[in-house]
């Protein structure tokens, strides 16, 4: 009965509501240890655990060695396909991506984040006084039929967590905790004795952002001290071949779009600091490529798109060749892909480019320069921007109207920037954006993106200020555009003032500003078409007293042809130009609704002066 020894008055299998309530959070706690294994923690310096894991569609191995003093920690798993791995070397966390990259996640969001996975690993709960953490009142909850004590606990220094106790056993069964776009939960369950220790043998977790599951099913835990060198971030993989630099040209068609050479075939690429390596069903088959797994994957818009996995043999990129290289398989939207009669984008390339080269990005000359991160050092001009990591993307300081926030930079976003809706309404500018704007639609990976197109007084990045600048306020609950950390994301409209240089290995981007830039005008029709399938675009909104509305245009008439040219010649991008040119300009359409097609003439205005 030594487990019950810190239960109140009564079996822990009937503890009363009326119990409960004059319970502590701290009181809680200690039934928790007394559950645990009470005293039999003490002196426990380690614990190492095997096991398997299933996630995506596949099935591998799992690893994890814990440091129960100072929290640091590793976790590995091998899927066949791809490996990765994350830890804290007590300096702070590290991740390893599939391709074998690594880099810090070392943002203020990611350092709290690294003190209560800390505090989670040293089993912080077990503790005299939750080990200095600050400790809420419990509250009983009902999930699926079993009973619960839930407490929220914030180490210090930390992010919250709540702790899941299950009310007959008073073993943790779950914890969760709200990241930037979404909320992690951990499943622990199959509690079993290990040397008095009472330790979970099935493991499973969840991120609100994706239906995907990882499920780990524990084989053996051992007591075990561990060693500084268990914890260490691992090296980059020895994986590219480039002597020297090389130079080559960009498409600048709202995002980069670069030439890479995959096993031999040539394809074109958006170049994306917020995503990863991807290619779309299309390339893979094209390549003889079979992927695995079926995963889930989101980005903009609150929805998802399936996912699997594959290894590509090289890859080639002017002079520089990448080996072994692991690639997404993501069936993007017709309308992301598309380039009308040119042979469609095969995907993106992301993270895994960056985390190897450093990278000069010149949106003026339109052209990428690659050198070998390791041993790079910039040699330009600019202003050195310190940059940091919450997950993939690049965060750096800014300012919008004069406030501080932390901003995205997004290669891969197009247009405008995106400015989120909790930053917007702590800083007073959330209902200005929505009363004075435009409502408009964008869509992600993740799918529809509803938000409200609108100019800031000035965005400030790297000493230089950009004044009345076209920006997108988005109100979205789920996906990229729904952090609660972020204050905006910044892609090609902003960033198009700028050659950019990427130093990923010290952690900094130089910014050297080039005058003189011109963004094309805001939409002159109040016309969202998108190119949904090769013969039309299909129009997604029409602005209320706009152009577009003058000419009687509706959501899901189809534009059979532009001027005379066909639809399936032009792509979506050249008619978005097309709507941007001069005021007073006529755009003459063919308009498809149900079975009758008609003629229209837009005549262009400004819509946002």
């Amino acid at each position: 009965m030594k487990r019950w020894s810190w239960a109140l008055g009564l079996s822990a299998m009937c503890i009363s509501l009326g119990a409960l309530a004059q319970a502590t959070g701290p009181r809680l706690l200690a039934q928790a240890r007394a559950a645990a294994g009470g005293s039999a923690w003490d002196g426990v310096h380690g614990l190492q655990a095997e096991g398997r894991v299933d996630a995506s569609a596949l099935q591998g191995r799992w690893e994890r060695r814990e440091d129960l003093q100072r929290g640091r920690y590793l976790l590995r798993t091998d899927m066949g396909v791809f490996r990765t791995a994350e830890g804290d070397d007590g300096r702070g966390r590290w991740r390893q991506d599939p391709s074998g990259g690594v880099h810090r996640l070392n943002a203020d969001f990611a350092r709290q984040a690294a003190v209560t996975e800390a505090w989670l690993t040293r089993r912080g709960w077990l503790r005299a006084a939750a080990d200095h953490a600050k400790v809420g009142e419990p509250q009983r909850r009902v999930d699926a039929g079993t009973t619960y004590d839930v407490v929220e606990v914030q180490p210090q220094g930390g992010q919250p967590v709540s702790l899941w106790f299950e009310a007959a056993t008073h073993q943790l069964a779950r914890t969760e905790r709200t990241m930037p776009i979404s909320v992690l939960t951990v499943r622990y369950a199959d509690h079993r004795p290990v040397k008095g220790l009472w330790l979970p043998f099935s493991i499973e977790s969840s991120d609100s952002g994706s239906s995907d599951v990882e499920r780990v099913q524990v084989q053996q835990w051992r007591i075990q001290r561990p060693a500084a060198r268990d914890f260490v971030q691992p090296p980059m993989p020895d994986d590219v071949v480039l002597y020297g630099d090389t130079t080559v040209p960009l498409e600048i068609d709202g995002w980069p779009v670069v030439r890479a050479t995959l096993n031999g075939q040539d394809f074109d690429f958006i170049l994306d600091t917020g995503g990863h390596n991807i290619i779309t069903p299309a390339v893979a088959k094209a390549l003889g490529l079979v992927p695995q797994g079926q995963g889930a994957s989101g980005g903009a818009g609150a929805g998802e798109t399936a996912q699997q996995y594959l290894r590509v043999q090289t890859v080639q990129i002017g002079k520089a060749t990448l080996k072994d290289q692991h690639f997404y398989v993501l069936h993007f939207p017709y309308s992301t892909v598309e380039r009308g009669s040119r042979p469609p984008v095969a995907g993106l390339l992301g993270l895994e480019l960056f985390e190897r080269f450093g990278i000069r990005l010149d949106y003026r000359a339109r052209t990428l320069t690659l050198r070998k991160l390791a041993g790079y050092r910039h040699q330009g001009g600019g202003t050195a921007v310190p940059i940091a990591f919450d997950d993939d993307m690049p965060l750096l300081q800014g300012r919008i109207n004069g406030q501080p926030g932390l901003l995205g930079l997004d290669t891969g976003n197009g247009g405008s920037t995106v400015i989120q809706h909790v930053w917007a309404r702590a800083h007073g500018l959330a209902e200005r954006m929505k009363r004075e704007g435009i409502a408009t639609v964008s869509y992600g990976a993740g799918g529809e993106s509803r938000n409200w197109a609108t100019r800031v007084g000035a965005i400030e990045i790297a000493g230089v200020t950009i004044a009345r600048p076209v920006v997108r306020y988005a109100e979205d609950t789920a996906g990229s555009f729904s952090s609660r950390t972020e204050a905006a994301n910044i892609g090609t409209e902003l960033l198009s003032h700028f050659v950019l240089d990427f130093d990923y290995a010290k952690g900094v981007i130089w910014f050297e500003h080039q005058p003189g830039y011109e963004p094309r005008p805001f939409n002159r029709s109040g016309l969202r078409a998108l190119k949904t399938t090769p013969e039309a675009l299909e129009v997604m909104l029409v602005s209320p007293r706009s152009p577009a509305e003058a000419a009687g245009l509706a959501r899901g008439d189809r534009i059979l042809a532009v001027d005379g040219m066909p639809a399936r010649e032009m792509s979506g991008r050249a008619f978005n130009h097309r709507l941007s040119e001069a005021v007073g300009t006529e755009v003459k359409l063919t308009v498809k609704r149900d079975n009758a097609e008609r003629q229209v003439t837009l005549v262009l205005a400004e819509m946002l002066p």
